[in-house]
């Protein structure tokens, strides 16, 4: 895992000493740099370009407001303010900060602030559990398809025909709803009435008018309109032959 890059700026010799000791304990961060005042600072988030800056709100020269608007755009870290005065915490969220501590902080207070700073640097993958399976049933027949063995599904009427192999399984349902549950990384919609599952594809092959006939491992021959065709395209790519 790479370390979250840290600078500490604060004039208090003690309480960056402070700060250091507390970030000692965090495994997943990295003391890059410190500065005392706000020229040393802007000139160490520029060279070193850190993830995370614990900055003071008053130093000598600039308040920790003048840095965070001096540092040019798309290159501003997450920012927590340290400051022994609440007279300035409105201001430090009208140029976006992450938090505000107050001195003197405990662990507790600490760990939550860098919790938010955590989110922001390297926020959560949001995970979906998708069908792993699909119970097809027929009257007091219940067949059990593993999706990973699907091959293309496609519209007939009131029913979805899910293509595994040379058998078609007929299920009850709207394609929309079915694709939603489906994982993106692993099918692909490529027409208002089909979708395909990415490593079944073989080749494109252009139409005239835009769009493609999509031939598939196992012989199979799918249209794809150009209604879905650059998304799909898109991410058809890595497993065009």
């Amino acid at each position: 895992m790479t370390p979250i890059r840290t600078v500490i700026v604060d004039d208090v010799d003690l309480a960056r000493e402070h700060l250091r000791r507390m970030l000692a304990e965090e495994k997943d961060l990295e003391i890059v740099g410190e500065a005392a005042d706000g020229r040393s600072a802007l000139q160490s988030i520029e060279t070193l370009a850190p993830d995370l800056v614990f900055l003071d709100v008053r130093l000598p020269d600039m308040d920790g407001y003048e840095i965070a608007r001096r540092i040019p755009p798309g290159k501003q870290p997450v920012v927590i303010y340290v400051s022994a005065y609440d007279d300035k915490v409105v201001e430090a969220f009208d140029v976006d900060a992450t938090d505000y501590v107050l001195k003197p902080f405990d662990r507790e207070r600490f760990r939550r602030a860098l919790d938010r700073a955590r989110s922001k640097i390297a926020p959560e993958p949001v995970r979906r559990d998708y069908l792993q399976r699909l119970m097809i049933k027929d009257r007091a027949h219940t067949e059990i398809v593993v999706t990973r063995d699907i091959d293309y599904i496609d519209v007939a009427g009131h029913y979805l025909c899910i293509h595994v192999g040379r058998t078609v399984h007929l299920q009850r349902g709207a394609l929309a709803d079915l694709e939603r549950q489906l994982d993106p990384a692993e099918f692909c919609r490529i027409h208002r009435s089909s979708i395909v599952r990415l490593d079944r594809v073989q080749s494109l092959i252009a139409r005239r008018n835009g769009d493609y006939d999509v031939q598939l491992k196992t012989g199979a021959k799918l249209l794809m309109s150009r209604t879905y065709g650059e998304a799909a395209r898109q991410r058809l790519a890595a497993t065009v032959i």
